[in-house]
């Protein structure tokens, strides 16, 4: 999660309160009990829930009888214009399952726990890569040479693909097929799919898969980087920083990430008019609704319908 660049993280927006916490009881005290409970049944969620109920029960700096309305709006509040949309609605999220740990606990008094809503937030859309961005960005690294291979090839996977970065960094060499394709683990699935590439990213995974064999490939991994003596699979981070550093040599201004190949992706096939659940298929989600907002904003017909009307002005006045 990142934050936004408008304002500097700080919490240290609350003025000192009067605390009435038990004997023996602290912050941090009450921060390990809920963390241990979440723990007891998912240790991977108290893992990521850790952060956040910190510093929520820091914000408050109460005991759970005493908190109120208005320390749950403040915190609120405090979020907001420094995160990012999606991630103010996840942390209001865990701080409320750590309210209601307490509400359980017959310990949240003077806050009705109906009253610590959650809105659903907006995410902000990752800008889609249009053509022209990507074929200044292949350039650039083409004239790179060899040197730039595997990043030019990432690129193009991802063009081609629609592919999430978890899932490209997994690729090994072995998936790849002779026909341009490879089924690769949907990522947040244990389901399978084919993916496609054309000819000429095709020759680019070849020459990079040539050069691996040839170099005395240590691991299965198709895209890896240098670790000591040996090599580890790319991490998606640093595929983020590939794609910054081509649009910097592409001269490109605005912001991209792999993400925004994605979504061209899917704004392609759309404009092609492929339906809903074909594109669902191709890009590894579960229905066509969970596509809908990638896709509505690019439908042909739709302008196609509302255009209509200009067409026949007397028929409209009628």
């Amino acid at each position: 999660m990142e934050r936004t660049k408008s304002r500097p993280h700080r919490l240290g927006r609350y003025a000192a309160v009067e605390s009435a916490f038990a004997p023996s009881e602290d912050n941090e005290t009450l921060v390990r009990h809920y963390l241990e409970w979440k723990s007891s049944y998912a240790p991977c969620a108290a893992n990521r829930y850790a952060i956040w109920v910190r510093r929520f029960q820091a914000a408050i700096n109460k005991a759970p009888e005493d908190i109120t309305v208005g320390d749950w709006s403040a915190f609120a509040r405090s979020l907001s214009g420094r995160f990012a949309p999606k991630c103010v609605e996840y942390a209001l999220n865990i701080a409320h399952n750590y309210l209601r740990f307490w509400f359980e606990q017959g310990r949240l008094r003077r806050l009705p726990l109906y009253l610590a809503r959650v809105q659903k937030a907006i995410a902000c859309s990752h800008a889609a890569a249009t053509e022209e961005e990507y074929q200044a960005m292949v350039q650039a690294l083409r004239l790179k040479g060899d040197e730039a291979l595997r990043d030019l090839a990432m690129l193009m996977l991802l063009h081609d693909t629609g592919m999430r970065v978890g899932e490209l960094v997994a690729l090994e060499i072995e998936q790849i097929e002779e026909d341009a394709s490879a089924t690769i683990r949907t990522e947040k699935s244990v389901q399978r799919r084919r993916v496609f590439w054309n000819q000429g990213t095709d020759d680019v995974l070849h020459n990079l898969i040539v050069e691996r064999i040839n170099s005395g490939a240590l691991t299965d991994w198709l895209f890896v980087a240098k670790q000591g003596n040996g090599e580890k699979a790319i991490t998606t981070r640093a595929v983020e920083r590939i794609i910054d550093n081509a649009c910097k040599l592409a001269g490109i201004e605005r912001h991209l990430s792999p993400h925004s190949f994605r979504h061209a992706y899917i704004h392609r096939l759309a404009k092609l008019g492929t339906p809903d659940a074909i594109i669902a298929q191709l890009v590894g989600h579960s229905t066509p609704h969970t596509i809908a907002h990638y896709t509505k904003l690019s439908r042909p017909e739709f302008s196609d319908y509302a255009r209509r009307q200009f067409a026949v002005p007397a028929l409209v006045a009628a």
